[in-house]
């Protein structure tokens, strides 16, 4: 009995002894999830063949910063949150920064890295641990966090160069496809090695076999580095290709996802029409892609796929294969038919009022099931009080007009707009036209957009200094007009809404027919020529950071009848200057020169213009790839200066440059994928006319409808730096709002 006993308490001995080696002693509850360390800096060292701000921009750790953490807080899914660190995810960095290297051709390259902790952080994180452990948890004091700076150590070794390059899987191939391939290679002998320059390669060779009947073209094995020399560095590569069959176009099966949408299709013979495959012909992707192009130009479709049938494929051998007829495939999956979409509207008006309404549209985009687009709008607009806008519009697109992709366009519109004892307009027209493209070259684009319209017009101007409002001698007849216009446009800039390359030419003509008009119901009877250039410069080699724009544009109204008011222009189709897209120094609706001296005069028009506009667009907080949420704000800013020069003249004054009115001025733009918001603040260089106001008004009623003209003779005009007429900062300068490049 003594022997077990000893032997019990030998072994509760033991356990009392390994027990606390076994298991982790009592910690300070918390202690390691409050120890945070925050990713305070990035850096890369030794990486003098690849730029910090490219690397940077592959990895996933980032620092934080206090701008991208702001907008984070509010909306979650922007700007950036607070960066910890994450060992697992720098290793996998590191992993992305050595196979950026590799496909550089530095097969050498070794990439690790370090953490280096903040001194003065971890000093004050130990000072509050040391209060709080002696401390209750729920009196703990906060615990800063650790700022750690990650360093990535590159040792890239030289670059490989490549001292053969080969093809295998053509020998099948006809001699002249062989030919092609071998051509025009673009890896030449002792070039360095680039995974993007093979990449290259295999997009030119698929473009060739694709364009001659080969769609399953497939690099089974990717490439192979036959043989590397460590010595030299150098490297042998050979890409490995399997065409496939060579194939000709079968017949075309048209199916629609019916998953998605059970009842609406569109008539077959219009899908067909769009359809570029012939039968019979080798495959060429290029009509594979302007067929899906084309089918999505009807604005019907959600999604288009064109396939191969390749079930007639099974169990017939490889070399069977070659030169068969394979049937195609069309798979359709149909938009929403119809949208109803309700909603206020808001803006400014020409004369830069703030004006409020409400709008409802109702979009069809499948009207008689043959791809009809059928939009209608209608609006009301009941602020400012004292003017009522209400309009009714309507735009059927017809996919075909006797030719592929050249719709017909009908647009019915019904408007009325008055304001309270000044006038009255009710417009309603109709017009017939359509669009096309000349080439179908996405770097140089030449459009036509022929149209017809007919106007049916009743006006009524009231001058309550002659007659009270509602005297019907006020109203003019009702005016008929039938209206031929086009737009011939050639367009080579890289970018639609925010050019930064290329130009634009712009040929606007507007012919007012004077046919079957008569005492009750005259026509306007003008032509209206509008010429137009723009062009936008790069002024770095590569960034977009500076870039020079550059407009001018010229126009005239040639009256068929111009001492018969009734057979005139309407207002509407006048030249204005001033504003956000014109002379920036003057508001809206504010330049004119002419003979009348009518208080107001200006906000009617005139019949020429001559502008011409530089601007320099400079982007202040540049990166190449914009990571931080700061950044990313940052970037979107813009900095412009500018110079508007120009005037519009009314009918019976010539153009003449003593007249022109000089705009300069500094301008804050912040870019968006629907146009820039600009604040540009203009300043009248040169005023050809500093007493705009008729006498007795300046300094007490200075409103738009009290503007007068500019004198053809005037001899007043004053330069900016030579004021002495100027009562406030409304006289030496204009704030225009707006959203949009101003050209």
């Amino acid at each position: 009995m003594v022997r077990p006993l000893k032997l019990s308490l030998a072994f509760f001995i033991l356990v009392a002894i390994l027990y606390p080696l076994a298991v982790p002693a009592q910690r300070q509850p918390g202690t390691e999830k409050i120890r945070k360390r925050e990713v305070a800096a990035v850096r890369f060292e030794g990486d003098s063949s690849i730029p910090d701000i490219e690397l940077a921009s592959i990895i996933e750790t980032h620092p934080s910063d206090a701008i991208g953490r702001f907008i984070n807080s509010i909306l979650s899914g922007f700007g950036t949150p607070r960066q910890f660190v994450d060992e697992s995810t720098l290793d996998e960095d590191t992993i992305r920064v050595f196979v950026y290297y590799r496909n550089r051709g530095f097969f050498d390259a070794r990439i690790r890295y370090t953490l280096v902790e903040s001194k003065e952080s971890v000093i004050d994180w130990q000072k509050v641990n040391e209060r709080n452990k002696f401390l209750p948890p729920a009196k703990w004091e906060p615990y800063p966090l650790i700022e750690d700076t990650v360093i990535f150590h590159v040792s890239e070794g030289r670059p490989y160069t490549v001292v053969g390059f080969t093809f295998e899987g053509f020998e099948h191939l006809p001699m002249e496809l062989q030919t092609q391939v071998t051509q025009n290679i673009g890896i030449k002998p002792k070039s360095k090695f680039s995974k993007d320059a093979l990449n290259q390669e295999i997009v030119r060779v698929r473009t060739i076999l694709g364009e001659n009947g080969y769609p399953f073209l497939s690099l089974p094995y990717g490439y192979t580095i036959a043989e590397r020399d460590t010595a030299m560095k150098t490297v042998t590569i050979s890409l490995r290709f399997n065409t496939g069959p060579r194939i000709k176009n079968g017949a075309i099966s048209i199916i629609y996802d019916t998953s998605y949408s059970k009842s609406a299709k569109v008539r077959e013979s219009v899908v067909r029409r769009q359809i570029s495959l012939d039968s019979g012909k080798w495959f060429k992707n290029s009509d594979r892609v302007t067929s899906e192009r084309d089918l999505q130009r009807l604005l019907t479709f959600q999604s288009v796929e064109i396939q191969f049938d390749t079930s007639i494929f099974i169990g017939i051998s490889d070399s069977a294969k070659d030169g068969m007829t394979v049937p195609i495939i069309i798979n359709l999956r149909m938009n929403s038919s119809w949208e109803l979409t309700p909603g206020p509207y808001a803006g400014s008006s020409a004369f830069g009022e703030f004006i409020f309404g409400f709008g409802m549209s109702y979009i069809n985009r499948n009207l008689f099931s043959g791809a009809e687009n059928l939009n209608l709008y209608g609006s009301y607009q009941f602020f400012p009080l004292n003017q009522k806008r209400a309009s009714l519009s309507g735009q059927l697109i017809f996919p075909y007009f006797l030719f592929k992709n050249v719709p017909l366009i009908l647009s019915p519109n019904l408007s009325y707009s008055s304001e309270t004892n000044k006038y009255l307009e009710i417009i309603a027209s109709a017009s017939a036209g359509t669009h096309f493209n000349i080439t179908n070259d996405p770097t140089l684009r030449m459009t036509e957009s022929p149209n017809f319209s007919f106007q049916l017009v009743q006006r009524a101007y009231y001058d309550l200094t002659i007659k009270p409002q509602g005297d019907t001698s006020q109203i003019q007849p009702r005016q008929l007009n039938y209206i031929l216009s086009n737009d011939f446009i050639i367009d080579s800039k890289n970018d639609l809404v925010n050019p930064s390359r290329g130009y634009e030419c712009r040929l606007s003509l507007e012919w007012a027919l004077p046919i079957l008009s008569s005492t009750l119901l005259p026509s306007a009877a003008y032509i209206k020529i509008t010429p137009q250039f723009k062009t936008y410069i790069n002024l770095t080699s590569t960034e977009e950071r500076s870039v020079l724009a550059f407009r001018v544009m010229t126009g005239d109204v040639l009256l068929s009848f111009p001492g018969d008011p009734n057979r005139d222009i309407l207002f509407g189709s006048r030249y204005y200057g001033g504003g956000t897209s014109s002379m920036r120094g003057w508001a809206a609706r504010s330049l004119l020169v002419s003979n009348n001296t009518n208080p107001g005069w200006p906000s009617l028009g005139g019949y020429k213009v001559f502008e011409t506009n530089l601007e320099w667009r400079y982007a202040p907080f540049h990166y190449p790839v914009a990571i931080t949420g700061m950044q990313q704000i940052l970037s979107l800013f813009r900095f412009a200066l500018f110079c508007d020069i120009g005037n519009v003249y009314d009918k019976d004054v010539p153009i003449s440059p003593k007249n022109f009115a000089i705009s300069l001025g500094p301008g804050i733009h912040i870019v968006t994928p629907l146009g820039a918001i600009r604040v540009d603040f203009g300043f009248k260089f040169y005023d050809p006319y500093p007493d705009p106001y008729p006498p007795g008004t300046l300094g007490t009623d200075k409103s738009r409808d009290k503007v007068l003209a500019i004198p053809p003779n005037s001899t007043a005009g004053e330069w900016l730096f030579n004021r002495t007429k100027a009562k406030g900062i409304g006289d030496v300068m204009n704030i225009e709002l707006a959203l949009g490049q101003s050209f």
